[in-house]
């Protein structure tokens, strides 16, 4: 299961939605939202961090979410896409090539800017020359921090930020169904509304203005002197049929009149670019979409099919048990997060990830550590069932020695009553010879764990230990399977000319800070004839009670010096 959170923080609400995305349709397990202050978010800007970090935080306690790592949302206008030409240059080279284009198209401050690009197109211009066709995503530093500040003052971890814009694409449109044409989406949300055009699923253009059904809700309150809270209530009931809806709507069709102009604007802006396929249809979404005559009058003024879309109509629902009211509740408010949470449906184009090379640095690591504890897991599986084919095989091996021990005995004993005394002896040969071979490749662990106690320097002790016998490995080749402290997994395979090998955990305290001391140490206490040179792996030092608690795992491959032959037990 690979499980996705998406935050949108908007300017009326905190939203997030958490998705299964692994195989088969992508599965809605976790949403929720929770209302901000007005004032707390502003043109996409953090204001109010105590109190936008507060709702996050409820958020997660009432939410059910079972991620702390999210991927944000950015929409502003101090977030914004552009496109740029390129000559042709590697996928590896284009984030450098973008950062020394873009200062010609970005209007921030190259210090404090944060790019990401995807690769719209490749083409040849018309003196030959191959060039990059190239959609950036920009974002200011300060509304980027102010972000982050928030998310992780709830106590998450940011693992990307995307743009609502691209968010929107990957909701709404449906990669079975794609054409030719472009289409746009349009979400009206509290504070802002966007406007996104794409084509075959990837924008072509992004545009952000700064007004949304809070305006129409600003509008009733000054119309009808009505608080805030009762002027929104009202905006939801202006179709029924009593003097104060119908003096409300008259208020609010200023503000459905100067939106649909400026949706309209952007439209035909994208139109009278050169090139551009002409729009087929418009996708509404976003709770300011559902005032009462929003939906006919941008249809009559942009003279496209509009037609409402649900983010939930590609989602598997059956984890919730959601009532139809329920979802049409929520459906408007969950395009941004959903898409913040869904992957590109073209495996080849990656993400937009804004997030500053710190944040970015923090999230690998814990996605690293998330892949290494996983594959630590397998290894424990693997390896339980592969000490358990050891024991056995070593089990029959002990079997068989006991078996020629009794042989040699018996022989022993008839060889003077038998005439052939040469044929006699020429078998006991043979019998040791046989013994020899088994016991020459069996590991006498009794030896090893002596020499073991001997070599590990004082200030040392061994908190785990698991040892394997088998055949040697490929020459130049040793792995070390690591175990949390307190648990055995299966030894690393021996290096060549080994006969076995053992992994142990080991750990100490010392006062001060003891550097690499210890490690070194252990290495050189366990340079015996015996073992082969260690390999030490994820050394730790902590600081506790005035000292340093020093903890690594070591990997060490045993000779045939340790073998049963060697060591006169047989």
């Amino acid at each position: 299961m690979a499980q996705v959170v998406g935050l949108d923080i908007g300017a009326s609400a905190v939203r997030a939605a958490e998705l299964d995305v692994g195989s088969g349709a992508p599965s809605l397990i976790a949403f929720g939202q929770v209302g901000l202050p007005p004032g707390a978010i502003d043109d996409g800007e953090v204001k109010d961090e105590s109190a936008v970090a507060d709702a996050i935080t409820r958020l997660w306690r009432n939410g059910g979410f079972k991620s702390k790592s999210v991927i944000v949302g950015l929409a502003g206008l101090r977030a914004i896409t552009r496109e740029i030409d390129l000559p042709y240059v590697p996928d590896n080279e284009i984030d450098s090539a973008v950062r020394f284009q873009s200062e010609e198209v970005i209007p921030f401050p190259p210090e404090k800017t944060l790019l990401s690009a995807q690769v719209l197109a490749d083409y040849q211009s018309p003196d030959g020359a191959q060039m990059r066709r190239v959609l950036v995503a920009a974002a200011h530093r300060d509304l980027v921090d102010g972000v982050v500040s928030v998310v992780e003052r709830a106590g998450l971890q940011v693992e990307g930020i995307d743009l609502v814009s691209s968010a929107l694409v990957r909701a709404l449109v449906n990669p079975v169904t794609l054409t030719e044409q472009p289409e746009a989406i349009v979400t009206v949300g509290a504070g802002l509304t966007v406007v996104v055009v794409h084509q075959m699923g990837r924008p072509q253009f992004v545009r952000t203005i700064g007004t949304g059904g809070n305006a129409a809700t600003e509008a009733v309150s000054g119309a009808l002197d009505l608080p805030l809270a009762d002027a929104e209530a009202l905006k939801r009931r202006l179709n029924e049929p009593f003097p104060q809806a119908q003096a409300a709507m008259s208020a609010v069709q200023g503000h459905i009149n100067e939106l649909v102009g400026e949706i309209r604007n952007s439209i035909q802006y994208f139109a009278s670019l050169p090139g551009r396929a002409p729009i087929s249809k418009v996708l509404i979404t976003g709770g300011g979409s559902q005032l009462l005559g929003f939906r006919d009058q941008l249809e009559a003024n942009v003279r496209i099919p509009v037609q409402a879309v649900s983010p939930l109509a590609r989602l598997n629902l059956g984890k919730l048990d959601l009532r139809p009211e329920q979802a049409a509740a929520i459906d408007p408010v969950l395009a941004t997060p959903i898409g913040l949470a869904l992957p590109e449906p073209n495996p080849s184009v990656r993400k937009f990830n804004l997030a500053p090379p710190e944040v970015a640095e923090r999230a690998k690591v814990r996605r690293i550590t998330r892949q290494v504890a996983m594959a630590a897991g397998l290894v424990v599986i693997v390896a339980a069932g592969y000490g358990a084919l050891k024991f056995v095989q070593v089990h029959s091996a002990e079997g068989d020695v006991n078996t020629l021990n009794q042989n040699i005995a018996t022989i022993k004993a008839e060889i003077p009553t038998f005439s052939k005394a040469v044929e006699a002896a020429d078998e006991e040969k043979t019998a040791k010879g046989q013994v020899h071979s088994l016991t020459s490749t069996a590991v006498d662990w009794s030896v090893v764990l002596t020499a073991l106690a001997k070599g590990t320097p004082a200030g040392l002790g061994i908190t785990t230990f698991s040892g394997t016998a088998g055949s040697t490995a490929t020459p130049g080749t040793s792995t070390a399977a690591v175990a949390p402290a307190g648990s055995s997994v299966g030894g690393p395979t021996p290096a060549a000319g080994g006969i076995g090998s053992f992994t142990a955990t080991v750990t100490g305290t010392f006062s001060g800070d003891p550097h690499y001391a210890p490690v070194a140490q252990w290495l050189d206490g366990l340079g015996l004839p015996m073992f082969e040179p260690p390999s030490v792996t994820q050394a730790t030092n902590t600081a506790q009670n005035g000292g340093t608690t020093v903890m690594f795992q070591s990997a060490v491959s045993v000779t045939s010096a340790t073998s049963l032959a060697n060591n006169g037990s047989y």
